[in-house]
């Protein structure tokens, strides 16, 4: 279900030739690794690809395995098939986006289905990419070390900054206008999560599972009120919040405006 072109060369010097990888921003000498999620031939090939590239990988036949092994040792990338024998590829894909150790590495589906209505579906699972079968090495290469370039080897501040705001992950601390703001740790996680997200909307229960381990005795309206909590802390105006933003009926998003000096 692949088609066969002479990239070889091509990915093999594109991603293996980089000595020292940039992971969470540190320089790294362990290589990429891959899990792919298939069956049959299709697994092996996109395997021996990756292998090609210089990218390490595993296979698995069903998403529980998978993501037991995820949990134990993350990846670098997930690329699977989003019409698995057990389990919908779609509903292993929200799994893993529900899991605050695995919600940030790369998807990429790669999968016989082939209507619009699918490629829609795979995406607003949290994919990060939908490539229907048959597919060209090149393209499948290219696609890969774009997400992996674009997640790991681009220097990430550890701070995150917006308007006169500023989130430090290492200390878990919050500074609005250079002054100190107390803040719980749910709240920041919550918090975080958004802006590294700008622009796409969570609903309150995916973003409850993100900063809890469990929400099953939870009721998912919390969100609420970290929402309203952290606007009292970040926003001019709570009324008309600039940045944390809700989507009714859904959910809420991060607004990013212009970045502009403090």
């Amino acid at each position: 279900m692949i088609r066969q072109d002479h990239t070889a060369a091509v990915t093999k010097k594109s991603v293996a030739t980089r000595k020292k990888p940039i992971v969470n921003g540190q320089a790294g000498q362990r290589p990429y690794t891959a899990f792919v999620i298939d069956q049959g031939p299709d697994s092996n090939s996109i395997r021996k690809i990756l292998t090609r590239m210089g990218v390490h990988s595993r296979g698995f036949s069903g998403g529980d395995a998978a993501l037991r092994s995820a949990l134990a040792s993350p990846p670098s990338i997930f690329i699977m098939e989003a019409a698995l024998a057990k389990e919908s590829g779609l509903s292993l894909c929200q799994r893993i986006r529900q899991s605050s150790s695995l919600a940030l590495i790369p998807v990429i589906f790669v999968s016989v289905l082939r209507d619009e209505a699918d490629k829609v579906a795979g995406l607003a699972a949290g994919a990060d990419d939908y490539m229907v079968k048959p597919f060209g090495e090149r393209e499948f290469a290219a696609r890969v070390s774009a997400h992996l370039r674009r997640c790991y080897e681009l220097v990430q501040p550890t701070k995150l900054r917006f308007g006169k705001v500023e989130l430090d992950p290492d200390t878990v601390t919050l500074t609005v206008r250079k002054r100190p703001v107390e803040i719980s740790l749910s709240e920041f996680r919550l918090l975080e999560y958004l802006v590294k997200n700008p622009g796409r909307t969570f609903h309150r229960d995916h973003l409850l599972q993100m900063i809890r381990k469990s929400s099953r005795e939870v009721n998912q309206r919390v969100v609420d009120v970290y929402v309203k909590r952290i606007r009292s802390k970040i926003e001019v105006n709570e009324a008309h919040p600039q940045y944390l933003r809700t989507v009714r009926g859904l959910g809420y998003c991060f607004h990013s405006p212009e970045k502009h000096e403090p």
